[in-house]
Formats: C-alpha cells, sequence, structure tokens
C-alpha cells in the first residue's frame, strides 16, 4: 500500500467516526429538546 491510499482509508475512517458521534450526539439532543417542548 501507498502512502496516499494509507492516508485516504485513515481519512475516511475517522470521517466516519466522527459523523456516528456527532449523529449520537444529535439524538439525545433531540430527545432532550422534545422532552422541554412536550412540558411546554
Amino acid at each position: 500500500m501507498s502512502y496516499w491510499e494509507i492516508f485516504t482509508w485513515l481519512t475516511v475512517i475517522i470521517l466516519g467516526l466522527g459523523s456516528i458521534m456527532v449523529f449520537l450526539l444529535f439524538v439525545r439532543d433531540i430527545k432532550i429538546i422534545l422532552k422541554k417542548f412536550r412540558e411546554d
């Protein structure tokens, strides 16, 4: 494998994990927002 291929795979993995973490945080925040919205 060349350095370019390794760099590409690392970038894909980092972006994938980052997007999953952002999605999980987003889902958690949505639940909190929905609770506040229902209380109002």
